[in-house]
């Protein structure tokens, strides 16, 4: 008697064979509709490979009190979307990541775009047993070349202090609610100060933060703003005060123009 052939599962069917969700992409947005479909479409393909080993997923946006149409967007693209009303990057990624289901929590900024390569090394990552999370590398799509260089000097000290880019972070979910989230003191780099303490955190866990090979591709946008003169003294008081004057709003006002 001839063996039935096993049934060919439809698009449904398979998402419904995936593990419950294991990892969640979290995008902070402020005024981000310009953005958000290439960031979003990445992501979408990015998920492939996490699908493909059986690996569920999510996409939640959180929509920091936009004044253009980042939520209808995000929602359009296939995103969960979620509001926080208090326009600041830490409350932002803390409202999305408090609202994400995954054992995993991937950070991306609302101007970067992943690859399905960056997904499959970064579950590797996942897979080992003393991974607390990790990041990557970053790639500026344009902007002054003297300028792009300097991101050299950050990927070589985000290697090296195994702190990772807020352009992609991921941290496991148990991690970041032990932790609180971000720290909502900083109006930037808040995320450098998030993994200072997912380090100390690492050392008591026997856990360790993985800096990944394939990079990310950011919007030079960053580069070509915080080039300016303005900007460039308020790099220069944060690295003066060590980082408390980004404590203070006003020093960070380029993350927070609604124009940008």
């Amino acid at each position: 008697m001839a063996s039935k052939k096993p049934k060919k599962l439809n698009r449904r069917e398979r998402r419904d064979t995936l593990d419950p969700v294991r990892v969640s992409i979290v995008i902070p947005a402020f005024n981000e509709a310009h953005y958000l479909p290439d960031t979003l479409r990445a992501a979408h393909e990015a998920r492939a490979a996490l699908g493909q080993a059986g690996w569920g997923s999510e996409i939640v946006v959180c929509d920091n009190n936009s004044t253009d149409a980042t939520a209808s967007v995000a929602k359009a693209n296939g995103a969960q979307v979620v509001f926080e009303p208090f326009n600041q990057i830490a409350a932002s990624r803390n409202a999305a990541g408090r609202a994400a289901k995954g054992e995993w929590l991937v950070f991306v900024d609302a101007d970067t775009r992943v690859s399905p390569m960056l997904f499959r090394e970064m579950m590797r990552a996942m897979a080992r047993d003393d991974c607390l999370g990790g990041g990557c590398p970053v790639v500026f799509d344009s902007g002054p070349w003297l300028a792009r260089q300097t991101v050299i000097l950050w990927n070589t000290a985000g290697r090296i202090l195994r702190w990772a880019a807020g352009s992609f972070l991921f941290c496991r979910a148990s991690a970041f609610h032990e932790l609180g989230g971000f720290s909502q003191d900083w109006f930037a780099a808040e995320e450098v100060e998030y993994c200072i303490r997912l380090n100390r955190l690492g050392r008591l866990l026997a856990k360790r933060m993985i800096i990944l090979n394939e990079p990310v591709i950011s919007s030079g946008r960053k580069v070509r703003a915080l080039f300016s003169r303005q900007n460039l003294l308020h790099g220069l008081e944060a690295i003066a005060t060590f980082g408390e004057a980004l404590k203070n709003r006003d020093n960070c006002a380029y993350w927070y123009n609604p124009e940008r």
